[in-house]
């Protein structure tokens, strides 16, 4: 039999294809656009043509047909309709895509110039196909060493980034837990990093469950505890009347009125309801330790999560203090040797994605690394120095 995960792949695939099957359906052809063209019982006119210039395809007997601005279905009923009048009978024309339009990948890149496009092609993914970002060319060891004290720069300036804005979170959240009421949510500083302060929500998200889950117990607990109390007020009102019963047969007894089998009974009767009582006594404190662990759970778990904190941020003040000392000589090196190089590090750059649409007048879309791309696009990539 298939594995769970097997069938889990399998159809994660097909709904993969399947999707990628629509968005052919729905594709507009363009000049560039290679098709498929499958006439069923006419191998003669199945082939693979490409939209010309014109926007058209030319086959033969069926002459010319426009492409470009149609979907892959309306190709299909022009080519049916030229058919039906040429052919007896129905014919069975299929219209596919064999090869999407080209993408462009200008600008600060390896390698600019027109890659292959597939359905899904993100940012990217382009990039990755041109080689990622444009590099500097050492050709000796001392433009390596400055390369490799900039690189150093950067990664050590990247993680900084990332390291403060976890510290930042942990202040806050260290913040909200030595407040005069905990349960009151502090708002986050703005300049926090929102997957942090995400992440931190989400740990108090699970602290608040379990401490619910705690009162929940110990109400729990009350209520046993206090039916225990309730059944052992019954016990003793029946215990009272059975024992005065047995006071009763036994002055019977004493006189020859009674039988001493029925005294028996009756002490039977008392011992059991004794037992009972001890029972209940029993469950009772059971229920009231269970209550009381689990008002004692909600304080070490309210304490473990503040030790975790500490802990957090103990680890994360030392990152930072690494990451500025590792910055610090990367960015001294770069001074001396290097200024040019040391002046773009500190001023700062960001990396700027735009692209061409085929269907735009030459008006460049702001897109980011996680943006689709379409056949014709072209994506240029630059970088700009961030103005303060």
């Amino acid at each position: 039999m298939r594995s769970l995960v097997q069938i889990l792949v399998s159809a994660a695939v097909l709904c993969t294809g399947l999707l990628a099957e629509v968005a052919a359906q729905n594709y507009i052809i363009g000049p560039g656009d290679k098709l498929s063209i499958s006439v069923f019982g006419r191998d003669e006119f199945t082939r693979v043509t490409e939209v010309r210039g014109d926007g058209s395809i030319r086959l033969h007997l069926l002459g010319r047909v426009e492409a470009a601005g149609r979907t892959l279905s309306e190709i299909e009923d022009q080519i049916v309709k030229r058919a039906d009048s040429l052919f007896d009978g129905s014919v069975s024309i299929v219209v596919g895509i064999a090869q999407y339009r080209p993408i462009f990948v200008l600008g600060n890149v390896q390698t600019s110039g027109s890659y292959p496009f597939a359905p899904g092609m993100t940012v990217i993914k382009a990039i990755a196909l041109a080689g990622g970002y444009e590099r500097a060319n050492a050709e000796d060891s001392d433009e390596r060493s400055v390369l490799e004290a900039q690189r150093r720069a950067i990664d050590a300036q990247i993680r900084l980034r990332f390291a403060q804005d976890e510290q930042k979170a942990i202040a806050a959240e260290l913040e909200r837990l030595h407040s005069a009421d905990p349960e009151v949510m502090v708002p986050a500083p703005a300049e926090i990093n929102p997957d942090q302060v995400e992440l931190f929500q989400m740990s108090r998200a699970i602290l608040d469950e379990t401490i619910e889950g705690f009162h929940r117990r110990e109400a729990l607990a009350e209520a046993e505890t206090s039916f225990y109390s309730q059944r052992r007020e019954i016990i003793g009102r029946q215990l009272v009347v059975i024992e005065g019963q047995l006071a009763d047969i036994n002055a019977l007894v004493s006189q020859g009125l009674s039988r001493r089998e029925r005294l028996v009974d009756l002490q039977v009767d008392v011992d059991n309801y004794r037992a009972d009582e001890l029972e209940t006594l029993a469950f009772a404190a059971k229920a009231e330790q269970t209550g009381a662990n689990a008002e004692s759970e909600i304080g070490v778990a309210v304490t473990r999560y503040h030790r975790d904190l500490l802990r957090e941020k103990i680890l994360i003040d030392q990152k930072v203090e690494l990451l500025r000392s590792n910055l610090s000589a990367s960015m001294n090196y770069l001074r001396l040797a290097s200024p040019t190089t040391a002046l773009t590090i500190e001023e700062q750059m960001e990396t700027v994605f735009e692209v061409y649409h085929s269907s735009t007048a030459g008006q460049p879309e702001p897109v980011t690394l996680t943006s689709k791309l379409q056949p014709d696009d072209v994506l240029v990539v630059t970088f700009k120095r961030v103005v303060n």
